[in-house]
């Protein structure tokens, strides 16, 4: 069956086309039209939206205020506090200063792959193993979706470069139906550029540091002429990496840049936005935490796959951060970023306001991998390509009513996702497949034998996942008196998935006489899913700057995995990742009183329920044959604060304590695990930081010190399949700099400012591993040893930066 006629059509998909043409429409519309109480002077992205009363996380950067009125638990991370990921530093390590944010990485900058967890919930590539809710956090740039909706996973190297980010909203759990996308069922992360400015400007930085880290960054802001105004924004960085060894320093670069154009208008604006990155880094193996005889720094035999004599390789005999040599052991990842998207708010009444999103992104991930550690000789070379082209459209209306501000409307996407993998060691003879009658005999053809390659892999697969969401919400603020805000809402949302097993295109010879192991086994298939997500939120001021607030809400994704879950499961089995959470707390806004000015306190419980997760457990082949079935229950206490309690000192501290388990753990062996804890979910997460400042001969020296903490977490056993009660011990990192920022007096050339700061990370240069699991042998050949990743060391950078 084709692909096209495995789509069925939905009422809905009509609905929401047309009301994109009207939002074209809208636009020729939109000069004709007057809002009294509204005018070109004083609109800003994100204004027209927040008259909703319900807070856009999406369309603006939240104000201590917003979110202090809203009923949901949202923390906003500024560009002080983003200052904690030290220059060189992306995106992943930015939100670290999160309550209840856990952020493993294996390099110094922003290029190295990452993981992310939001109450245990968790987005990113590095160190899956155990990762049974992947793909539960929503990330967007300016509010439009970066994550690919097919495997749900979002990478943070895909945003490298955070010169350009204003700051970062993170919203824990679903969220409400405003500012839901397809994968908000854990929380959600909206990064927000900078802005269009009515003032023209520009600025430029660059930094250099340990690691040989260097990078140079610009803006410039056309300000504003005639309602139109615009912004260009980029950087580039480079560095190695701290984990090396045997004159190789993992090296890793990036790029990224970003522009938007604004129209205001009279009761409205128009905009447009593009946003494209790259980033490439060598990605180093675990390291084995103690010594055995069978791991040496050369590796094996690629004919024989003996164990080549050597040193050891290990922490205990190599050195804690050392790596294999090149010629041994190399992994390259590339990650590729193209977003583009347009903005239109427009007041159609006084009450009464439209607003469109519309989008396209593409993402594309290459890994290439050669690997010669005691894995199975024949895949020695590994090639991984994902790719995914989406784009959408999101359209609703405002409509402000007495003691009510209601929002309704919906979305549409498509999502074509593709995923290319194979595994080949050009120095072996090609053998038949387990299911051939030759099975494990070499392939002889014209009396010769053949030799693996690209076009002849020992192991592969190739296949298709072709998506279509749909989702319609209606949402209202109720506020019967001042002081109670209530936010009942309602979304309904649709999972069209249609999976195409593309081996026997890619790969015909093997395909067709069962030639080495294919990975895709199950044939073309189709589901389609619709779910209902109820929500309510309860926000009560006891006084003027202290609230009560709690909500509930219900969040559904398409099922995990992408296509690795369509190639090895039966269809009918698959049911959409499900959760379903409760908040409550307190939260104070104090804006000028004694000590405290603009002020923040926010404490709360949460509880979430996550089910339907499936599961992989990485095999020594890595095509993720295996799979489990299960349910996390996730519970915790966040708190955050933030205080300027003098005019020159700032305070903030972020502090979680978590309990997860797992209420389900079935493999698909029938062994169950219930009970157990959720792997690399820390018990207790905490920073602090103060900042200080005072003035000199016309300079303002600003020292800074911040102490991270991450407490003790459950390791996964790759080797069983399962989680363990073994713990990953904590780790506390004090980090420290100095900005020093020098007055217009003693600048030039039209500077305003300039500045000078020198930031030194982890400044006891403490030792620890921030990841560790038992492997299953898939790396070294050896089952049950525990491999770990190093935490970074002391990291010492000098940045400078001028603004115009």
């Amino acid at each position: 069956m084709s692909v096209k006629h495995q789509y069925r059509y939905h009422p809905l998909f009509s609905a929401l086309i047309a009301a994109g043409l009207c939002g074209i429409s809208g636009m020729a519309f939109a000069a004709g039209v007057t809002a009294p109480t509204t005018s070109s002077s004083s609109i800003s992205v994100g204004e027209v939206s927040s008259n909703t009363g319900a807070l856009d996380t999406l369309a603006h950067l939240p104000t201590k205020k917003q979110v202090f009125n809203s009923t949901q638990s949202v923390k906003v991370i500024n560009k002080r506090q983003m200052a904690t990921a030290g220059p060189a530093g992306g995106a992943a390590q930015a939100l670290a200063v999160a309550p209840g944010v856990n952020v493993v990485t294996n390099g110094p900058s922003g290029a190295p792959r990452s993981s992310i967890s939001i109450n245990g919930m968790k987005t990113g590539w590095g160190n899956i193993a155990g990762n049974a809710n992947d793909g539960t956090v929503m990330v967007t740039f300016d509010g439009v979706p970066m994550v690919d909706p097919a495997y749900g996973v979002w990478q943070g190297s895909e945003l490298p470069q955070m010169s350009m980010i204003k700051g970062i909203t993170v919203t824990y759990g679903p969220g409400y139906p405003l500012n839901r996308w397809y994968n908000n069922i854990g929380g959600s992360v909206n990064f927000s550029p900078l802005q269009p400015t009515k003032k023209a400007g520009a600025s430029i930085g660059m930094y250099y540091g340990s690691f040989d880290s260097k990078g140079i960054h610009f803006n410039v802001r056309t300000g504003q002429h005639d309602g139109w105004s615009g912004i260009i924004a980029g950087g580039v960085g480079s560095s190695g990496n701290y984990l090396n060894g045997y004159g190789f320093n993992n090296p890793g670069n990036n790029y990224a840049y970003y522009g938007k154009v604004r129209k205001i208008f009279r009761g409205g604006h128009l905009s447009f936005g593009g946003y494209v990155s790259r980033s490439v880094a060598y990605r180093p193996l675990p390291i084995p935490v103690a010594a055995n005889p069978n791991v040496t720094i050369y590796g094996v035999n690629t004919n024989t796959g003996n164990v080549n004599p050597g040193p050891i390789y290990s922490q205990q005999t190599t050195g804690f951060y050392t790596t294999l040599p090149y010629s041994v052991y190399w992994k390259e990842a590339f990650i590729k970023t193209y977003l583009i998207y347009s903005r239109f708010e427009q007041h159609l009444t006084h009450n009464i306001a439209f607003h469109n999103l519309l989008w396209y992104r593409y993402g594309d991930r290459v890994h290439l991998h050669y690997n010669n550690t005691g894995n199975a000789a024949n895949v020695l070379n590994q090639y991984y390509n994902a790719s995914d082209h989406t784009y959408g459209d999101k359209l609703y209306l405002t409509v402000n009513a007495p003691y009510n501000n209601i929002s309704l409307g919906g979305y549409f996407l498509n999502s074509k996702y593709n995923s290319l993998l194979y595994f080949y060691n050009q120095n072996q003879i090609a053998t038949y497949d387990s299911l051939s009658p030759n099975a494990g005999n070499n392939v002889i053809i014209n009396g010769s034998p053949v030799y693996n390659s690209p076009s002849l892999p020992s192991a592969f697969h190739s296949s298709y996942l072709y998506m279509t969401d749909l989702a319609a919400f209606v949402q209202d603020v109720i506020r019967p008196i001042h002081s109670l805000r209530i936010t009942p809402g309602i979304r309904v949302v649709q999972f069209q998935t249609n999976f195409v097993n593309n081996s026997a295109a890619q790969f015909p010879t093997s395909v067709a006489n069962l030639i080495g192991h294919n990975g895709d086994y199950q044939p073309n298939s189709s589901t389609n899913f619709t779910e209902f997500e109820p929500s309510i939120g309860v926000n009560y001021k006891v006084t003027p700057n202290v609230a009560l607030y709690g909500n509930y809400a219900t969040g559904y994704k398409a099922p995990a995995g992408a296509t690795g879950t369509y190639a090895h499961e039966l269809t009918s089995t698959l049911q959409p990742q499900k959760s379903t959470q409760y908040q409550v707390g307190v939260k104070t806004y104090v804006k000028n009183y004694g000590l405290l000015h603009h002020a923040v306190f926010n404490a709360n419980y949460y509880h979430l329920d996550d089910t339907n997760e499936i599961i992989p457990i990485p095999v020594v082949n890595h095509l993720y044959s295996r799979f489990a079935s299960g349910s996390s229950v996730f519970s915790g206490v966040n708190l955050s604060m933030d205080d300027n309690p003098l005019y020159n000192l700032y305070l903030f501290s972020n502090v979680s304590f978590e309990k997860a388990t797992y209420s389900n753990y079935t493999t698909g062996h029938g062994v169950s695990y219930a009970g157990l804890p959720i792997s690399n979910v820390p018990e207790q997460t905490a920073n602090i930081g103060a900042y200080y400042q005072f003035y000199h001969a016309g300079i303002l020296f600003e020292p800074r010190v911040w102490w991270q903490y991450t407490g003790v977490q459950n390791i996964y056993n790759n080797n069983t399949g399962a989680p363990t009660n073994q713990k990953l011990p904590s780790f506390g990192i004090f980090n420290a700099s100095l900005r020093v920022k020098v007055s217009k007096r003693y600048l030039f050339a039209g500077m305003h400012d300039a500045a000078v700061n020198v930031t030194v990370l982890n400044l006891l240069n403490k030792q620890y591993n921030n990841y560790e699991y038992i492997s299953g042998g898939g790396y070294y050949g050896v089952a049950g040893q525990l491999l770990g990743e190093p935490g970074m060391p002391r990291a010492v950078y000098v940045s400078v930066s001028a603004s115009f």
